[in-house]
Order: C-alpha cells, then sequence, then structure tokens
C-alpha cells in the first residue's frame, strides 16, 4: 500500500490534463506518475522530463530503458525493475535477454558503443563522487558523442529518481 494515494482522476484540472496525456502516450498510468498526483506542478514536471529524457532524444528506447532497469536493480527497486522489465518486453526484448541487462549488463546483447554508455550510466548512479574520465573517454572511443553520454546520464538520473520515490513511498508495482 502506498504511502500517499494514487490519484487516477483528480478535481485539479491540470493533473487531469497530465493523466490523460499520459494515458495517451504510454497507454496507461503508472503508478509512479499517479503517486505524485497530489501536486499538479511536480506531476506536470515529472511528466515533462521523463517526455524529454524517455522518449525524445537519440539513444534507442531499447538503450534507456536497458539503463534504467540497470539502475533499478543496482538500487533494488522492485518498482523500477517491474516497469522497465515490462518495457523492454513491450519493446519486444525477449525475458531472457531482459533478466541478462538486469543480472548482468556487461554481457547483455548491445553494440560495443551502447554498452559504453551502460558502463557510463551504472557508474554515475553507483559512484558518482568517483569522476568518469576513464569512462567518458571510453564511450567517445566506440563512438559515442557529448550529447548521447549527457542523454544516458538523464536516463540513469531520472531511473535513480523513479526508485528512491517508489520505495520511499512504497509504491506498488504496476
Amino acid at each position: 500500500m502506498s504511502l500517499l494515494p494514487l490519484t487516477d482522476s483528480h478535481s485539479d484540472a491540470r493533473v487531469a490534463e497530465v493523466l490523460d496525456d499520459i494515458r495517451i502516450t504510454l497507454g496507461m498510468v503508472p503508478a509512479i506518475f499517479r503517486v505524485n498526483g497530489s501536486n499538479p506542478t511536480i506531476l506536470a514536471v515529472l511528466w515533462n522530463r521523463y517526455q524529454h529524457v524517455m522518449l525524445t532524444g537519440s539513444l534507442s528506447p531499447k538503450l534507456k530503458e536497458g539503463i534504467a532497469l540497470m539502475v533499478a536493480a543496482d538500487e533494488q527497486s522492485d518498482y523500477g525493475i517491474a516497469l522497465h522489465s515490462a518495457a523492454l518486453q513491450k519493446l519486444g526484448v525477449d525475458p531472457h535477454e531482459v533478466m541478462r541487462i538486469r543480472t548482468d549488463p556487461d554481457h547483455a546483447h548491445y553494440e560495443p558503443k551502447d554498452h559504453a554508455l551502460l558502463e557510463v550510466a551504472r557508474h554515475a548512479n553507483k559512484s558518482p563522487h568517483d569522476h568518469g574520465e576513464r569512462l567518458v573517454e571510453a564511450a567517445r572511443e566506440r563512438g559515442a558523442s557529448d550529447e548521447e553520454i549527457l542523454e544516458a546520464l538523464a536516463v540513469a538520473g531520472l531511473a535513480a529518481e523513479f526508485s528512491h520515490t517508489a520505495a520511499f513511498l512504497a509504491v506498488p508495482s504496476d
């Protein structure tokens, strides 16, 4: 049971508008958004950020969801693991590959550049105070642009935020 209510609809027009947009875009409203329904501003900002980080940019949806799953697994977030595993499967990723991304991302089936971006994102999440010069350089050597490195970091940051919020508020899996 979530510590805060999961909003399905709200008398506030801004909340209703955002929830409707999420439902139209994603086909459902994940609980991580519904738990933010008590604060229209935070909900709108979170949805806007999600759209810009996860739904646009140059990294593939498979890589973005893989980064998010890896971060959720590192954070031991049951909510995040369920959310991003389901998203990967919806993208057509085999359940065995989803498990590999979750438990052993070094051996997941990604191109070398994408592996390097996974490493950058994971290191930034697990050791944010340990500068990543070596990993950034390795990503560049494998063809990643600075824009892609920043995008991978943004995905990791958003996934960590989702994981922390879901864990703290006991948000149930969708």
